[in-house]
């Protein structure tokens, strides 16, 4: 059986959020081109102007400028008969142009090559966005797996061992608005839905210097991850490794690959220009 390809487990793509209030800078008229954009996904490959018009909110008049202007850009193709949209490959640029100019990306690879090559194991590196930690650089295994991340991938930070190690280095406030703002759904019947045990959970990941998760996105899968310092120590990425239950307790997921995950996070922050490169935050806190 192929492995289940995921990019995203949120149930329907949200409407894009202002992160500040509207100033005479902002330009409404470009964001509603952008929450048209971002339309479409896994679960909306193809849309109808109603269908646009649905999901963004925007009413069918400004739907049909939006998603024209974007057709003439080349950001959006449309099918002559059913007159449907979808996503051109000129916007994977936007993306790949990331990519290449993350200061994390290019220098963090080295360190996911050696850690893939010393397990044999999926390594990825992710960032949080808003309330989803996005995969910015991976090694997939060399082994079968059931489920296959792709660049790019958002899942819910909540029930993620990244997004716990993020969250677990916040400050308690800011995480806790995270929590709030997601939607803390099951998706095994191991996944933690209450928001004060959540809580509980990262102050024992930042007690503890790392994440762990077992079961609580994927059945079947645990995951280890240690967050990645700026040189100020706020948490701004972090290194995980997934592997399959069937391979793997986890017992030997803390004695085998966590030593790994917390070499390989103190190895990029310190390559991020950390001031303490003695020491990763997470590793002290252990100490």
């Amino acid at each position: 059986m192929p492995p289940q390809i995921v990019e995203s487990m949120t149930a329907a793509r949200p409407v894009p959020q202002v992160r500040m209030r509207p100033s005479p800078l902002f330009v409404g008229s470009l964001a509603k081109g952008f929450m048209v954009l971002e339309a479409f996904d896994q679960r909306h490959p193809t849309l109808s102007l109603t269908e646009i018009a649905a999901v963004t909110g925007l009413d069918k008049s400004a739907s049909q400028r939006f998603a024209n202007t974007l057709y003439v850009l080349g950001y959006l193709r449309k099918d002559r008969v059913t007159k449907r949209y979808s996503l051109s490959s000129k916007a994977m640029r936007l993306g790949f142009s990331y990519l290449r100019v993350d200061a994390l990306v290019e220098p963090a690879m080295t360190y996911l090559r050696d850690a893939h090559h010393r397990t044999e194991e999926s390594v990825n590196l992710t960032e949080l966005d808003e309330t989803e930690v996005v995969y910015i650089a991976r090694v997939p295994s060399r082994h079968v797996v059931n489920v296959e991340i792709l660049l790019g991938t958002r899942l819910p930070a909540y029930c993620t061992a990244p997004g716990h190690a993020i969250l677990g280095f916040m400050p308690e406030d800011r995480a806790r608005d995270i929590i709030d703002r997601s939607e803390l759904k099951a998706h095994t019947h191991h996944t933690i839905t209450d928001a004060a045990k959540l809580m509980d959970v990262l102050r024992q990941v930042r007690r503890d210097g790392y994440a762990l998760v077992t079961e609580q996105i994927f059945v079947g899968e645990y995951s280890v991850a240690a967050p990645v310092f700026s040189p100020v120590n706020e948490p701004i990425a972090a290194v995980n490794i997934a592997v399959p239950a069937s391979r793997w307790s986890v017992a030997d997921v803390k004695a085998k690959l966590l030593p790994v995950v917390l070499q390989i996070a103190r190895a990029i922050t310190q390559t991020h220009g950390s001031k303490r490169p003695d020491a990763h935050p997470a590793q002290r806190q252990r100490a």
